[in-house]
């Protein structure tokens, strides 16, 4: 394949295998204690510690995510797995460290919405392809996004908001993690779907947005609920829609999107798990197998409950067709709401 043809927005030209092999050699050197060169082996996979990159820093969804998972899948595998914070650069620099890794079986990465969804269609060039570079294991779970409100804006449904918003183009404005990141894609999204105007105020993380949004200086961030439920409660704010298939189990009174019109409008936060490419297919299987069973244990599914997170699982297969589709999604409203990250 030529340098160009079928790529995805972003990605990376075309090596060679020499080229990948030295590259992972010099990132498996990076941990010569732990994490030795060693090829898995279907009769003893795995034999050693399991190391899992997170792109983003600890404390964060993507990392207790993995962190809730990697126990339980330590205790199904019979080793332990160890999760390598390497954040910075929106997951850009946590995804090429796997890319580059040996594909033995014993480097994963986390994949997210960011990392595999959206940024493909914002970076103009990636250090890694999202599609090639990696072997699909497995979704693990959503954080479906809703959108929260202040209680000084007028309406009580997203009709009323969305009459009120067409009135006064431009008036109004919605908070978001940060330029590119999923609550800016999901709002523009919106705006693209209603024909309103809202002015973005990006924020660096959804905790500093947070103080705002109640105060009222913003008035409006589609983000995932747990940092929202307690001001919702309180009546300091409103939700007024769900972006999701069907209703949340803690927010049982809040329609969805598309309940009020808005077909299309389904969007959360997800984290799946992948492999470096040329990762041995039974290593896959035996991954693959394992965080399916760990997401149904009862305690890891309360756990998630309680935080608005669905649990989904399936087959390496499926996970690759939700990225794909994810790529492409993402890609149009980027285009459309002309957002580009240099």
């Amino acid at each position: 394949m030529t340098q160009g043809s079928n790529a995805h927005p972003g990605t990376r030209p075309f090596v060679s295998a020499r080229q990948r092999l030295l590259g992972a050699a010099a990132a498996v050197a990076m941990f010569p204690a732990v994490f030795p060169a060693e090829a898995a082996d279907s009769a003893t996979y795995p034999s050693k510690p399991i190391r899992v990159i997170v792109g983003f820093a600890p404390g964060g969804s993507a990392d207790i995510t993995a962190r809730t998972v990697g126990q339980k899948m330590s205790e199904l595998l019979g080793q332990s797995v160890v999760v390598d914070n390497r954040s910075g650069a929106s997951g850009i620099i946590g995804s090429e460290l796997a890319a580059r890794a040996a594909p033995d079986g014993y480097t994963l990465l986390e994949a997210t919405m960011t990392t595999h969804g959206i940024g493909p269609n914002l970076y103009q060039k990636l250090p890694y392809d999202p599609i090639k570079s990696f072997e699909p294991i497995v979704l693990m779970v959503s954080i479906p996004l809703v959108m929260f409100v202040h209680t000084s804006v007028p309406g009580t449904n997203l009709k009323e908001v969305v009459t009120l918003l067409k009135a006064s183009p431009g008036k109004y404005r919605y908070a978001t993690a940060g330029n590119g990141s999923p609550p800016h894609l999901a709002a523009e999204l919106f705006k693209l779907k209603a024909g309103v105007d809202l002015l973005h105020v990006p924020y660096k993380g959804t905790g500093a947005a947070v103080p705002d949004v109640v105060a009222g200086q913003v008035h409006f961030m589609i983000d995932g609920p747990p940092p929202f439920l307690g001001h919702v409660k309180a009546g300091r704010l409103r939700a007024l829609a769900a972006a999701n298939a069907k209703r949340l189990a803690q927010l049982p009174d809040v329609p969805t999107f598309a309940e009020q019109g808005y077909q299309g409008m389904e969007a959360g936060l997800w984290y799946g798990m992948l492999a470096p490419k040329g990762t041995p297919r039974d290593a896959i299987s035996r991954l693959n197998a394992a965080i399916n069973k760990a997401l149904q244990q009862p305690d890891l599914r309360e756990r998630f409950a309680a935080s608005s997170v669905e649990v989904i699982g399936g087959t390496p297969k499926e996970f690759g067709i939700h990225i794909e589709n994810e790529i492409k999604r993402w890609g149009e409203v980027a285009r459309a709401a002309q957002i580009r990250i240099e």
